[in-house]
């Protein structure tokens, strides 16, 4: 019974140095485990957050379209037919169809289904008119709402007519009521709204490629349990000859064995769950401190704890798998030749160390070469895949050098900014390209594109078509070479997309393939108006890309002139002889702060400013101009331009959203003012053969004409200039309310508390009810209005139920009054930084710029930024660990002659040197075949199209910058883990070394 305790319970320092290699490389596989499977958690929150995003499908033809529906599903059938000598989209609208789609629409903008006019098209024309749809003339009248899911561009008809006119295929909407996530995303078709699919697709693909890295490190994993095993069981192998030559059972002893390696992986498991766990919290809460917006805790849910179960019970049985190997050949063999070596392989093992001599470690045994190599294969593995993926990552979660983005974004995706910005930067002589992001996704894999003129995008990208042309339509798309093979399309091919962060549906043409470098050989370029219509905002990009290589523009950013004028603002009119005040912004580009004399120009003439700006600010100053004479003048500053109205008082106007088009018969109530919106009394209206004379209140009541037409609406008085304007009358005219929105004031900081003015008025000769809402930042307002005809109503609405509050960071936030689906008014409200203000509300816990895809992007990719840091944490904790045990392990060992060196007169020094010699020695082979190990892995992963991720092919990084300093570091830690081993063996006295104890 001695011996069975003995050897179950009484474990020696090398054994306690065996269990720590085993916690560390465990720690790897736990933390890894728990921090990917509480990320994938962190993807289902998203897409509870969509509930359901409905998806676009293109068929072929119409009946496969029916036939493949569901209940709730609707189809439009398309067909490409000769208008007016040119080629065009038609989409017919079923009678079923909605209005909107529900399951797609966002606060910002529903997902309006356009309506079927009664007979002819509705089309991209300004009046109605005659117009050759194929072979017959048609009726053509423009769009009755200014925004759709389909493209402005396309015409619009009922199903029936495009039926006649030979359908070519269908799109078929998902839009039932049930929830889609993921596995609907997954099925077929493009979604509605791409941003967070692309998201939630992206994320999953990013956790599926680390999680084979951490499978792949679980299996090298085993190697060092058998490993250490084996060691363990040798060094047993005297006590284990006495047991067999005293009568011990082969079963007993096995038995025995076995329990003892139970307890070695057992207890390195559970060591090695808390290291795992107490590294990944740490990591994250390091993280959460550093700024870095994380929403994932690393909590134990029952899920997680069952995988991590499974986990630690599959390494237990790894470890009796390696207990039964090292153990048969001790429980089977004859205790005399027990942990003895025969002389064929003393021989063959003396003639080989004689032949290596030179490179034959003096203290360290070559065994440790396997538990050395398995560990650095791991590091090795984790820094190339999470490398590979930050590579791929970098356009869309970080900004970088030569990229111009909004002040104070960290992601582009975020970004709002002028593509006008990339005049001034090319009145520089900078070459730019004003760019935005397009998330989208594919059956399933998303993908990204850009909105940009292939031109300026090839002059920073360095690309080159290699098949067909550049696109010159707004329905076509060039692609790179790269995601053309990842996605299987062709030139030629027509691909189906669907919004970024607006709802809405595309069909574009792959006119050409292009070739680049790195992953831009990954993404589809489409035109930049075409993204901006789903994705920003007309005249609005994420981002404007340099050629940041270039001297011009390094030049640019560190002269003293790194200030450029980026906007003009003031108000379009001003009265004649009164003070014009007009606001000069600019932003300083540079490293240094920077002070430029700024030159406003306008009729003959200038007035100077001096902007003082520091590096990577903005900064303003006012200039004040008098007008003498009516007329409209053009204001210059640099390359920027602004136009201003200058009008007499005495001149008569109509509101800028007054009525252009009205329904047969209806009536308008039409105010008589001047340009500065003072009513005027008396004042004659004339419409067709109509006329009126306006009352006290400056309006007059008109009744349209009930034949459909263009008339000219005249509002004339003695001594004042009159206005004419064309009305046009036409079926289904809308008739909207006219609204105004204004935020005073209209730039702050975070505790402004800024009023919010909506004023309606309803210009039409009859009561409305009406749904208005107003849309900011992080919430919408709704109200129900009603108002007679002629009423004009004014609401204030507070920052608290705006949502202009202090949870808004430094910005430019946009404001929608928006009244059935259709946009009455839009303003913005500006965020201007201050540190002071930042600092007192740092505790008031986390908040976000935007909607909840903003927050969503931030999110995800701090998350994924995280899951980085800690992977590559716990690689190197298992690295520096698994290395430290082993080379004490093997020290430990050769203790003994350690001691005959120091008591035969060798010096500490001498001994760390020769520690460090064996160091070199073992870890050169073992790094050399840990890179060798992990770019096979990527090598074959990549050929079997396992590592893409966001469209975007994973290659192994092939920076001699990167791979040197890995191996020099992998090289240090074995280095700085013998000497750290060897100072505290050394400490010791020689007699202790020289000792039998383990």
């Amino acid at each position: 019974m001695r011996f069975e305790s003995t050897l179950l319970s009484s474990w020696s320092r090398r054994e306690w140095l065996s269990v720590a290699v085993i916690a560390v490389t465990t720690a790897f596989l736990i933390g890894s485990a728990v921090l990917l499977l509480t990320v994938g958690s962190y993807t289902s929150t998203l897409e509870g957050d969509l509930e359901s995003a409905s998806t676009a499908t293109y068929y072929e033809s119409h009946d496969a379209a029916v036939a493949a529906t569901d209940t709730g599903d609707l189809v439009f059938p398309l067909t490409r037919v000769d208008i007016d000598g040119h080629t065009r989209t038609v989409v017919g609208i079923p009678p079923d169809a909605p209005p909107r789609i529900e399951e797609a629409s966002v606060a910002w903008q529903p997902a309006t289904v356009p309506s079927a006019p009664d007979g002819g098209l509705y089309g991209p024309v300004s009046r109605t008119t005659q117009l050759p749809v194929g072979t017959t003339d048609t009726t053509v009248s423009p769009h009755p709402t200014e925004q759709s899911i389909f493209p402005a561009e396309w015409y619009v008809g009922s199903a029936d007519t495009v039926t006649s006119l030979g359908a070519s295929g269908a799109l078929v909407i998902e839009a039932g009521g049930e929830p889609a996530g993921i596995a609907q995303w997954q099925e077929q078709g493009a979604p509605l709204i791409g941003a967070l699919p692309f998201l939630v697709s992206g994320l999953g693909q990013v956790i599926r490629t680390l999680t084979i890295a951490a499978v792949g490190g679980g299996l090298l994993i085993l190697v060092v349990v058998y490993n250490v095993t084996r060691m363990s069981i040798r060094d047993r192998h005297p006590e284990i000859r006495v047991a067999r030559a005293t009568g011990i059972s082969p079963i007993r002893l096995f038995a025995v064995l076995q329990g003892r390696v139970l307890g070695l992986v057992g207890t390195g498991v559970i060591l090695g769950f808390a290291i795992g766990l107490i590294t990944t919290k740490a990591v994250i809460n390091a993280a959460t401190y550093a700024g870095l917006p994380v929403t994932i805790r690393a909590v134990v849910t029952p899920e997680i704890l069952w995988a991590v179960l499974q986990i630690g019970g599959f390494l237990l049985g790894m470890g009796v798998l390696a207990g039964v190997l090292a153990s048969v050949p001790v429980v089977r063999g004859s205790p005399a030749t027990l942990g003895r070596s025969t002389n064929t392989t003393q021989s063959i093992a003396t003639r080989v160390r004689e032949r290596l001599s030179f490179v034959q470690p003096t203290f360290v045994d070559w065994r440790a070469v396997v538990p050395t190599t398995t560990t650095v294969a791991v590091f090795v593995l984790v820094i190339l895949l999470t490398t590979a993926i930050g590579g791929a990552l970098a356009p869309l979660a970080t900004t970088s050098s030569g990229t111009v983005t909004e002040a104070g974004i960290t992601h582009p995706l975020n970004s709002r900014i002028s593509e006008e910005y990339a005049s001034i930067l090319r009145s520089q002589n900078i070459t730019a390209s004003p760019e935005v992001l397009y998330a989208q996704t594919r059956n399933g894999e998303p993908y990204l594109a850009r909105g940009a003129n292939y031109t300026a995008f090839s002059a920073v990208s360095n690309t080159t078509v290699v098949e067909g042309r550049t696109p010159a339509a707004y329905d076509e798309a060039v692609i790179g070479t790269s995601l053309a093979d990842t996605l299987d399309v062709s030139v030629g091919e027509t691909i189906t997309v669907g919004g970024s962060v607006t709802p809405g549906v595309r069909r574009l043409t792959i006119v050409g393939r292009f070739s680049g470098d790195g992953i831009t050989d990954d993404q589809l370029l489409i035109p930049l108006q075409t993204g901006q219509q789903l994705a920003t905002d007309s005249k609005t990009v994420h981002l404007i890309r340099t050629n940041g290589d270039t001297l011009d523009f390094e030049r640019f950013a560190g002269q003293s002139s790194g200030i450029i004028v980026t906007e003009l603002s003031g108000s379009s009119s001003v009265e004649v002889n009164h003070t014009y005040t007009l606001t000069v912004r600019g932003e300083n580009l540079g490293k240094n702060a920077a002070t430029r004399n700024v030159t406003v120009r306008t009729d003959n003439r200038t007035r100077s400013r001096t902007l003082s700006v520091g590096p990577g600010e903005s900064g303003a100053a006012d200039v004040e101009f008098t007008f003498t004479e009516p007329g409209t003048y053009t204001i210059t500053a640099a390359e920027v331009t602004k136009s201003v109205e200058v009008f007499s008082p005495r001149t008569l106007g109509l509101p800028a959203k007054f009525p252009r088009r009205a329904p047969p018969g209806s009536t308008l109530i039409v105010p008589a003012t001047t340009r500065n919106e003072t009513p005027v009394t008396g004042a004659t209206v004339t419409l067709g053969d109509r006329q009126g004379t306006t009352n006290e209140q400056g309006t007059v009541l008109m009744r349209v004409p009930t034949e459909p037409g263009e008339y000219t609406l005249t509002i004339e008085k003695q001594n004042y200039t009159s206005e004419r304007r064309t009305l046009v009358v036409e079926e289904d005219a809308p008739q909207r309310l006219i609204g105004r929105l204004q935020v005073s004031p209209q730039r702050g900081t975070r505790l402004t508390k800024p009023e919010v003015t909506v004023q309606l008025a309803n210009p039409w000769g009859q009561f409305f009810v009406r749904n208005v809402s107003l849309v900011t930042p992080a919430e919408t307002e709704h109200r129900t209005v009603e108002m007679t005809g002629g009423n004009i109503t004014q609401i204030r609405i507070p920052a608290s139920d705006a949502g202009l509050d202090d949870s808004l960071t430094p910005g430019t936030y946009d404001l929608r009054l928006v009244s059935d689906e259709t946009v009455l008014a839009t303003t913005t409200y500006r965020v201007t930084g201050d540190e002071r203000v930042t600092a007192t509300l740092a505790s008031q816990g986390e908040y976000s710029q935007g909607t909840a895809i903003n927050h969503a992007i931030e999110s995800v990719f701090g998350n994924v930024r995280v899951l980085f840091l800690v992977m590559i944490a716990l690689a190197g904790v298992s690295t520096v660990g698994g290395t430290a045990a082993t080379f004490a392990h093997a020290v430990h060992a050769n203790r003994r002659r350690i001691g005959i060196f120091r008591a035969t007169g060798a010096s500490r020094r001498q001994l760390l040197g020769i520690l460090a010699v064996d160091a070199v020695k073992l870890s050169l082979p073992a790094i050399a075949i840990a890179f060798g190990t992990a770019f096979t892995v990527m090598y074959v992963l990549a050929r079997s199209d396992v590592l893409v991720i966001f469209g975007i092919k994973l290659h192994a990084p092939q920076s001699v910058e990167l791979l040197f300093g890995t191996g020099l570091g992998a090289l240090a830690l074995a280095i700085g883990s013998a000497l750290g081993v060897g100072y505290a063996f050394l400490s010791h006295d020689p007699e202790r070394l020289l000792r039998t104890e383990r």
